[in-house]
């Protein structure tokens, strides 16, 4: 059975999520969610909404998907902690280092791929399921037939996106918030600069603000492909958002709703939120109708088009034909030519045949008044129900009581009666009130008292299991002593096993961090100088003085990548690309095999997809940035699997620690030229609306308010670079890297350009 995973950024989402239809949801607490700005769970809510979820069937994902850097793993050591005390059904991560953790020293809990992990083939899935995860979070970019394929050949849960936001970029693989503002994307604090307008030599827009995914036509595709769950993106959202889009995910699933139904959900749904939809690739990957370039935002349900604007009493009005019903104060949205978003307001007059109404049934002819400060309308101008009072009030939902779900461990308890007071005992402690008791005058209902009393557990983590009542005299217990004494008895009980779990956990933290810690290596390296390219041709313009101070040549292949006789064959190093779809896997296997034969022994993975298509006996495999490896444990994750050098994560505000732990193993760019964006959505189809038929390949600059840019567009697939590389030769030698990597990808450089960067490089 296919699961309706609904996300949930705080507890009145997941519990309006769970309550219309979906099967289980996925949240963060504070700290290593992708979802940083939204609230997110405490432990403490965590632990109940987890019971209260499992008490009803459903079940609960916890995202640790964010980069980890070497000074949160003891914060990273509690989280993981929580998560496993409260019986979590899985957790989603991206860092590598995250997942050797809970593998290494908490298998229990079932590891998901996090769609940051840029999995997009079939390889990619496979190599997760030889490293130990039980579920793929597939990258939003494939096509049903990539799905299906995956789905056939791969025995590993897949999870797919159906509704909610898209990025531009492939998710994992976008730097540019980072790069830009220090605010991280892999860090779940992207500022969203994909919404921003950019001017380009083909016009200006916003090129890469993209639609919102909407799979509802195919879900039960996707369900018979064998997708184990169908995601639904939105931890920023509301619970309204939640609610709305469960509920009619939920009818499409099912297949019990008729059409009316399902219209009045999906108007519904929209009217919540809705950017306007698209299918990404899904149907086709050259689709282009995959950006919104004039607008951004919310627009709402599009419920008419403005056929008269008029003046009355200094007031102005806009007159439409609506198609849903409405009510004054509800909100509506102009999608006006020349504004960046839809102009919003409340319907505050709402006028029907020259008198004022308080609502608007679908079909009449409607005015709506302005507000003051209105911009000018005229024309077919589109109109929004952007939210709706009868919508809001259409999706109650159920909070429990904390109390009712608080996860509570066993105990016994044995209470004695004497003339001189009551006694009650558990765990090795005891509480006595000092009360003279009598002689009961229904001895057969002091042991039913007794137990009322101690089965009250309030708000401690208890629960009452075997009770023992020591009364031979048959006296008689006033009710609120006995609460007293179960009261204070609780408390210490509590307090006792809180204290014991947190000195376990105390313990278990400093074992793991001990297992985790790397010393620093004996620090006897040289300065190695790697550099790589996408064309070797770049390198033409070197000398053999200059290939003799370079210890490493990467190439990135492609399926017509040739290696000139002028590199010396010894030095070089093959990459494979981030990114292999369907269309270039047989090309570029072919090429992988022609290089094998040719005596190509050492390679680099860009990607988890490059681990299941090199031979099993290419032994000499390094692992590129785009891995992520921000900690040791993410090094450490690597090395076991036969990885003998990686590349620093760009991202690491101090990456002395790795350097210093892994002196001979850990690279760093000195040269960093880094693709902010790699997306498979061209700029030009989607400000044309077509494909203009460039070639799939070209260079050209464009900028936003963050700053320049530059696109560079290869076979059809774009990566956006900064205005210019960055120079961090000094910074990467003060934080002790000895291994240091000049990149040369992408961008549209001169041989010579190439050598006297290398030579200045050299001198610095």
């Amino acid at each position: 059975m296919v699961e309706l995973l609904a996300p949930a950024g705080d507890c009145d989402a997941g519990y309006a999520a769970l309550e219309y239809g979906a099967d289980a949801v996925y949240l963060g607490l504070s700290k290593f969610s992708a979802r940083a700005e939204a609230v997110n769970f405490t432990p403490d809510q965590l632990a109940v909404f987890t019971q209260w979820a499992h008490a009803h069937g459903k079940r609960v994902l916890v995202a640790v998907n964010t980069l980890i850097f070497e000074p949160e793993i003891p914060d990273l050591i509690d989280t993981l902690q929580t998560i496993s005390d409260v019986g979590a059904n899985g957790v989603i991560v991206q860092d590598l280092g995250v997942a050797r953790l809970i593998k290494t020293h908490f298998p229990h809990l079932p590891l998901h791929a996090s769609t940051q992990m840029a999995v997009h083939n079939r390889e990619g899935a496979e190599t997760l399921r030889r490293f130990g995860f039980k579920r793929v979070v597939l990258a939003r970019e494939l096509t049903f037939e990539e799905i299906e394929d995956i789905c056939r050949n791969v025995d590993i849960e897949v999870e797919a996106f159906i509704h909610g936001a898209l990025c531009y970029s492939y998710s994992g693989l976008c730097l540019f918030s980072a790069m830009f503002t220090g605010r991280s994307a892999n860090r779940g604090k992207c500022v969203y600069p994909c919404r921003e307008k950019f001017k380009t030599a083909d016009g200006e827009g916003f090129c890469f603000s993209m639609k919102d995914l909407s799979l509802e036509t195919s879900v039960r595709r996707l369900r018979d492909a064998g997708v184990a769950a169908l995601k639904i993106e939105g931890r920023k959202k509301t619970a309204l958002y939640t609610a709305a889009v469960s509920d009619y995910y939920r009818a499409v699933l099912d297949g019990t709703a008729d059409e009316k139904t399902l219209r009045k959900k999906r108007d519904a749904m929209a009217t919540v939120f809705n950017r306007s939809p698209t299918t990404l690739y899904t149907q086709n990957r050259k689709n282009a109708d995959v950006a919104d370039v004039k607008t951004v935002g919310h627009k709402g349900l599009r419920i008419g088009t403005v056929k008269n604007v008029f003046k009355k009493n200094d007031a102005r009005f806009v007159t439409f034909k609506t198609s849903h019903p409405f009510m004054r104060y509800d909100g509506i949205q102009l999608e006006i030519d020349g504004l960046d978003r839809p102009f919003g307001f409340s319907a505050e007059t709402v006028r029907i045949d020259n008198k004022n109404v308080f609502s608007a049934a679908a079909g009449q002819t409607v005015s709506v008044a302005l507000p003051k400060d209105a911009p000018f309308v005229q024309g077919d101008v589109p109109v929004y129900l952007a939210s709706s009072a009868e919508v809001k009030k259409s999706y109650p939902y159920t909070v429990p009581r904390t109390a009712d779900y608080l996860p509570r461990r066993p105990v016994d308890v044995a209470v004695f009666l004497t003339p001189e007071g009551i006694t009650a005992a558990a765990d090795g402690v005891s509480e006595t009130a000092n009360i003279p008791l009598s002689v009961a005058n229904k001895p057969e209902l002091v042991e039913k008292s007794v137990r009322a009393s101690f089965e009250k557990t309030d708000t401690f983590a208890l629960s009452l299991n075997k009770l023992t009542i020591d009364n031979p005299d048959a006296l008689f217990a006033p009710a609120a002593a006995l609460n007293d004494v179960r009261r204070r008895l609780f408390e210490r009980v509590d307090a006792a096993r809180k204290a014991e779990k947190a000195a376990k956990d105390a313990a278990l933290k400093e074992t793991i961090l001990k297992k985790e810690t790397v010393a620093p290596a004996a620090d006897g390296a040289a300065v190695s100088y790697l550099i790589k390219t996408d064309d070797p041709e770049k390198l033409s313009a070197l000398t053999p003085d200059d290939f003799e101070k370079i210890s490493e040549i990467d190439i990135e292949i492609d399926d017509n990548t040739v290696i000139p006789p002028f590199l010396p064959k010894e030095k070089i190093r093959l990459c494979l690309p981030t990114v292999c779809r369907d269309r270039e896997r047989d090309g570029l296997k072919k090429r992988v095999d022609f290089f094998i034969a040719e005596g190509f022994k050492k390679w680099e993975a860009a990607n988890l997809w490059a681990f299941s298509v090199l031979p099993a006996d290419i032994s000499d495999i390094t692992a590129d940035w785009t891995l992520y490896v921000a900690n040791a444990s993410a090094a450490r994750f690597l090395f076991d699997k036969g990885v003998q050098r990686v590349v620093a994560s760009p991202e690491i505000p101090d990456p002395s620690g790795l350097f210093a732990a892994f002196p001979d193993r850990v690279c760093a760019m000195i040269y960093e030229d880094l693709p902010l964006f790699i997306s498979e959505t061209c700029h030009k189809k989607t400000l044309a609306g077509k494909c203009v038929s460039c070639g799939g390949t070209y260079n050209e600059k464009a900028s936003c308010r963050y700053g320049e840019v530059e696109f560079a567009a290869k076979n059809c697939r774009l990566r956006v670079l900064a205005s210019r590389p960055r120079v961090k030769k000094t910074e990467a030698l003060k934080a002790g890297a000895r291994l240091l990597r000049m990149d040369f990808v992408y961008r549209k450089t001169t041989p010579q350009q190439v050598a006297k960067t290398v030579r200045t490089l050299f001198d610095m």
